[in-house]
């Protein structure tokens, strides 16, 4: 994989580092077995982070039934995806710009036809995604919480998972069982940490040991501790308010981390294998939508 050398301005210094940066597009689908551990908020802010960095981001709400990326963002959407599945636009007439020059997919809420797509709706939503092959070299994947067909679909074809959590036993539990369910359709082997809303850095270290000391007894899977969140009410305020909490309170603890998370994850390498663009990525969703079909044979 070829690479170069960019100039990502400085969080708050206003200092330019030099950064080794590989080039192609990097994919990362957030997941969380529970709902209510603050996936949503962090997978918006990390996109908000990424594009202050120079990314060009797209943001893809994947939760078809429950949507919540435009209300973080403070965003009013004319369409979603569900009027693309019907037909009534073109996929590309529903994206939205967000802060910060991120580009929003937005899915639809309460929409009951949007929770049990068939394989042809899928694919054909696949067939209008190759026309932002060119735009974007970072995609974000804001998953439903749970392990639902839709979340299995999109994390199986992500190259990076990151699972967040938070301390509560029930969501480390859930954590754990999301890891379980797409390691085993073997198409995900490698699983980033995220640990939301701890008090100490030591409870991000606990819940990490005690996550893999169950998945290296029973699961052929690593995990990595990709980095903790402390725990900040602004976080709530920026929801209140509808906007992001980069925006609103870039100052603040919580927002200071994610800038941080950002900037490790332009410093780390991209998992090898399957290089390429955008297009390289759909045609990967549709594989494994095509391996589903011959597992239910």
């Amino acid at each position: 994989m070829s690479a170069e050398i960019v100039k990502l301005s400085g969080r708050q210094t206003g200092q330019m580092d030099d950064v080794l940066l590989a080039t192609g597009l990097r994919v990362m689908a957030m997941v969380s077995g529970k709902g209510g551990v603050g996936k949503t908020n962090l997978s918006a802010n990390l996109a908000l982070a990424l594009a202050n960095r120079g990314r060009k981001v797209l943001l893809v709400d994947a939760d078809l039934g429950l949507a919540n990326v435009d209300i973080i963002l403070g965003l009013t959407t004319r369409y979603t995806l569900y009027d693309a599945v019907a037909g009534k636009v073109p996929l590309a007439d529903i994206l939205v710009e967000g802060p910060g020059g991120i580009w929003v997919l937005p899915a639809s809420s309460g929409i009951y036809e949007m929770t049990c797509l068939d394989d042809e709706q899928r694919y054909a939503l696949l067939d209008q995604l190759d026309g932002f092959e060119d735009r974007f070299d970072t995609v974000i994947i804001d998953n439903a919480a749970g392990i639902s067909r839709d979340v299995q679909f999109f994390a199986g074809a992500a190259r990076e998972v990151m699972v967040v959590t938070d301390r509560e036993p029930t969501s480390i539990t859930d954590a754990y069982a999301t890891i379980k369910v797409l390691s085993q359709r073997r198409t995900n082997r490698h699983f980033h940490l995220l640990v939301n809303n701890v008090h100490q850095e030591s409870d991000a270290l606990d819940v990490y040991r005690r996550l893999t000391q169950v998945a290296d007894r029973f699961l052929d899977v690593s995990i990595s501790l990709f980095g903790n969140v402390p725990r900040d009410e602004n976080l709530n305020r920026a929801v209140m308010a509808r906007r992001p909490l980069l925006e609103l309170f870039p100052d603040s603890p919580a927002a200071e981390r994610i800038a941080e998370l950002a900037d490790k994850f332009l410093h780390s390498p991209p998992p090898e294998g399957l290089d390429g663009g955008m297009k390289m990525f759909w045609e990967r969703l549709f594989r494994q939508g095509n391996n589903d079909k011959e597992g239910q044979a």
